[in-house]
């Protein structure tokens, strides 16, 4: 697949921007030493600054996850499924302000953010690079910043808008202020970057950011702020109206490497298909197998179910509703619900002859939904790699956030909120909507996003701004379970091998509160960043 521009200047910049120190805010200066390469860099180089953002997005989720390291897109998006109830691993409410969990988010954003305003101020004094070059990389950079505001202006409120280089004093910004420049940012930039030609179009972009990618993140930020008018027109008139995208028809395929800069990808990392340079691309072990058809890793590896960790199993919440939720007109699951989860006693392939005396953090259940498949494997055992893309934003989301402005309030444009809606059903294998719903259970908006989006980082954004908080997570993390399986050989020396299988979920009390309303809306300030600034102010309950 085609490559955005990869080099050991992505190498350099991780480096420095690794040595931060704790104050997050407050990054190191090493980086200041090196700026007079912004201005200096020719085209080739000015490329590598923004290819060393994209690697930093997607970061490293081996080092993340299993080494402790800083965070990742995917460890990210683990701790918001954990604090939205999806794993069976529950956040338990139960960490104060110097939590590592709300730091570690908290500067996972600001790091983007501030290797973003590198190039946005250093590149402009720049007379060597061309301004095309110059232009396009100043946009990507801009888009990327304003994503990652977004992401802290929605869950920690008011934190420091990060529109320069920041010294570490900054003060709390209004909401309201840093939603205005997220989306002047967005609507600027997009007329500066490259728009996507057609359906197939994507390819010869590569991982790169787009016009249509910057819209449909604006449409996003505006109907996070309940602009749902703004918003429908937006996603409509920018995005669903250009034809330039559309689902795939199969769900299955979000598992594997045949959707990279597939129609439905607004924006993805792209990973090299060469199994010569699989080992180094950074980031790349967070997609790290287990497949049902690599079965060495269920011998070896026992519960290392997800690549990116353990204790990523669906919780039986999520798993009922997609149980009651997936039904089909002839009465069986649907292919979404058949590519998101499995039952680990009623698993196919073989699965049940292998289970762990054992599986902690688990109700039973099993994430297929991001596992990779044995065909998109690089490397050798017991290193294996992905080749498959990570998508970022899907054109499924589009749909399914015009649906949400339209069912609001916002205005329709050519394609109505409720075919939107429908269009995402249709591809999981479910009947039309009968009707533009937020709140129906069985065909509502919430419930689409719910088990279209699973995953995917959403949901805990969505019940807090939906007001549903307090009442869909009241009891999440009061209690560890843990998944115990007895099975009994009763073949009785038949040559079909047959077993009985025997479950039970014990659990422990964690003496969590469960979200507690008035407080848990909202991350805390992080307890080290206000003991350096004194001139941030903590959220309420904090």
């Amino acid at each position: 697949m085609k490559s955005i521009y990869i080099s050991t200047f992505i190498f350099l910049l991780v480096a420095i921007c690794a040595a931060s120190c704790e104050d997050n805010l407050d990054i190191e200066q090493q980086g200041v030493t090196t700026t007079s390469v912004y201005q200096t860099g020719d085209d080739t180089q000015v490329k590598q600054f923004i290819s060393a953002v994209y690697a930093m997005v997607l970061g490293n989720s081996f080092e993340a996850i299993l080494s402790g390291g800083q965070a990742s897109y995917r460890s990210v998006n683990y701790e918001m499924s954990r604090m939205s109830a999806e794993t069976a691993d529950y956040y338990a409410y139960n960490e104060g302000a110097d939590a590592s969990t709300y730091s570690y988010i908290w500067y996972y954003y600001y790091k983007v953010a501030y290797w973003c305003n590198m190039i946005i101020d250093g590149l402009p004094e720049n007379n060597v690079a061309s301004e095309s070059v110059k232009t396009r990389v100043i946009a990507e950079a801009r888009v990327i910043r304003a994503i990652a505001m977004m992401n802290l202006v929605q869950l920690y409120g008011n934190p420091p808008l990060a529109d320069h280089v920041m010294n570490g004093s900054e003060g709390n910004t209004p909401a309201v202020d840093s939603w205005n420049f997220i989306e002047t940012e967005l609507n600027e930039a997009a007329t500066d970057l490259p728009s996507k030609s057609g359906l197939g179009g994507q390819e010869t972009i590569g991982g790169r950011l787009t016009k249509e990618a910057a819209y449909a993140y604006l449409g996003k930020a505006q109907l996070w702020q309940k602009k749902y008018d703004d918003a429908a027109k937006t996603l409509h008139d920018k995005v669903i109206s250009t034809g330039k995208y559309l689902l795939n028809p199969n769900f299955a395929t979000y598992n594997s490497s045949n959707s990279d800069f597939s129609d439905e990808n607004i924006w993805e990392y792209n990973f090299s298909d060469e199994g010569s340079v699989s080992n180094s691309q950074d980031g790349c072990f967070d997609v790290i197998c287990f497949s049902p058809v690599v079965t060495y890793w269920y011998h070896t590896y026992g519960n290392v179910y997800m690549g990116y960790g353990m204790g990523a199993h669906p919780s039986k919440s999520f798993a009922e509703f997609m149980t009651s939720h997936e039904v089909t007109n002839d009465g069986t699951l649907s292919p979404r619900y058949q590519g998101t989860l499995i039952d680990c006693v009623n698993a196919h392939n073989g699965f049940t002859a292998m289970l762990p005396a054992s599986i902690p953090e688990s109700e039973g259940y099993i994430k297929l939904k991001d596992l990779c498949l044995a065909d998109d494997l690089l490397g050798t055992l017991p290193w294996f790699f992905s080749k498959r893309n990570v998508a970022y934003m899907r054109y499924a989301e589009v749909l399914l956030n015009y649906a949400e402005a339209v069912a609001m309030g916002g205005t329709e444009g050519t394609i109505t909120g409720l075919q939107a809606l429908n269009l995402v059903r249709q591809r999981a294998g479910l009947t039309d909507a009968p009707a533009l719903d937020m709140n129906n259970v069985d065909y509502g908006v919430k419930a689409e996003r719910r088990a279209e989006l699973y995953g995917e980082g959403h949901r805990f954004i969505d019940l807090v701004r939906w007001g549903d908080a307090a009442s869909e997570l009241a009891d999440c993390g009061k209690i560890k379970p843990t998944f115990k399986a007895t099975m009994t050989d009763v073949s009785a020396g038949e040559t079909t091998v047959s077993y009985i299988i025997s479950t039970e979920i014990t659990t422990a009390s964690t003496g969590g509160p469960g979200f507690v309303s008035g407080k848990n809306e909202l991350f805390p300030i992080p307890t080290t960043d206000r003991d350096n600034n004194p001139n941030l102010e903590q959220n309420p309950g904090w």
